[in-house]
């Protein structure tokens, strides 16, 4: 029997934006547009999130910014992202992937026995990005290290709110090269994220190997076997946390007859198939294992992350041509009913919807003002070095993060 999966959708109507929109409205703005209606474009995301619609970005929007040596063109990326997305993120970590587990336990399962409540999906910064956890700036006493109260400095919360937003614009522009040393005095070591993507794309091109050592395989038992890598690579830990937490034994769970190699299988498959963002990376790259002349590529890995969370919560995602033939044939933008587009024009088709919808929401159309009062976004920012937050003495206040 299919399950149709939960919706996940974020309250607010929200677009994911793959790297490369992001890219070509900066191109735009240098007044470099790849296509003439460029400039239309990025007005009409502007002027849709100050209407509130979210935009949000994920880890793969600050990875692929990472990776762009020249400074000058990851600050300019860095200021259209900030006017548009105004650094909303989507909740990264295991927050997410957590509930999905749940939910599919619960069904699977009946444990636990009521549905759990789904976490808030759009937050900030990011902190939020890669923890789920919010981790703003805040204005601090440099003396006592308490937080700066609106008595001691009238004005102090707009402040902490342009520090913050201000902050968020620097961490993802990355450092200038003349900053490069005195960060890596304090522990800045790039490399060891590089590394880390090197290993997971060794891990997908290990699989590709071993497919070129089997028989020919069917699609419904790679289909099998990618899952369980899925599971065993990425959630492993969270999932046998979960089966602690709720004193799940797994074999009885799924059934297992000692007899009958394969018994578990079915409902293991069941479990799988409703962690929407576990099925969608493994079908995404079930897609890509199926071609065999296919090399795989880093970018492959930052866009499977970033679409299998992107799909279930976003209200609409726009992704390359490549990414969204992948998506439409594995039949995850129906299940999910998020329309997965690799143009602009339905993109522009569907905004006047979506900004009507974020005004009827009403509240803070640009979610800051959890962090401080204030209007909008500071999208104003220096066109050289980057100013610095460290206090001029002892008795400024400083900006930190919390």
């Amino acid at each position: 029997m299919t399950v149709a999966p939960i919706n996940l959708h974020t309250s607010r109507p929200s677009v994911y934006l793959d790297q490369w929109v992001w890219i070509d409205m900066a191109k735009a703005v240098a007044g470099k547009p790849r296509r003439p209606e460029d400039p239309k474009v990025l007005d009409a995301l502007r002027e849709a999130a100050v209407a509130g619609v979210a935009f949000p970005l994920s880890p793969a929007h600050y990875y692929e910014t990472f990776k762009i040596k020249d400074p000058a063109q990851r600050h300019n990326l860095a200021r259209v992202m900030a006017s548009v997305s105004y650094f909303r993120t989507l909740g990264g970590g295991r927050q997410l992937i957590r509930h999905q587990m749940l939910n599919a336990m619960h069904e699977t399962f009946g444990r636990p026995t009521f549905r759990p409540k789904p976490p808030e999906p759009l937050g900030l910064g990011a902190a939020f990005a890669f923890t789920g956890k919010q981790g703003l700036m805040t204005v601090r006493d440099t003396d006592t290290g308490a937080q700066t109260t609106e008595e001691r400095l009238p004005g102090v919360g707009a402040l902490q709110r342009k520090c913050a937003q201000l902050g968020e614009t620097m961490l993802i522009a990355g450092p200038t090269d003349d900053e490069v040393a005195m960060l890596r005095k304090n522990g800045y070591m790039p490399e060891v994220t590089e590394a880390m993507a090197a290993s997971r794309l060794a891990w997908e091109e290990l699989y590709v190997s071993l497919l070129r050592d089997q028989k020919r395989i069917s699609v419904t038992e790679m289909r099998v076997q990618v899952m369980a890598r899925e599971l065993f690579h990425e959630h492993l830990d969270l999932f046998n946390e979960l089966l602690a937490e709720y004193r799940l034994d797994l074999e009885r769970a799924l059934g297992i007859d000692l007899q009958h190699p394969g018994s578990g299988r079915p409902k293991m498959m069941a479990l799988s198939d409703r962690i929407p963002s576990m099925r969608l990376a493994a079908e995404m790259k079930v897609a890509l294992f199926r071609n065999a002349q296919r090399t795989w590529k880093l970018n492959d890995v930052y866009d499977i992350d970033a679409l299998s969370l992107a799909i279930p919560y976003c209200h609409v995602v726009v992704t390359d041509a490549d990414a969204a033939d992948r998506v439409r044939r594995t039949k995850g933008d129906q299940r999910h009913d998020t329309p997965v587009l690799s143009t602009f024009d339905p993109l522009l088709e569907r905004l006047p919807d979506l900004v009507a919808a974020a005004r009827a929401l009403g509240g803070d159309p640009t979610g800051w003002d959890v962090s401080g009062p204030g209007e909008g976004f500071v999208t104003t920012l220096p066109d050289g070095s980057w100013p610095s937050l460290r206090p001029t003495s002892k008795n400024d206040d400083a900006c930190t993060y919390r």
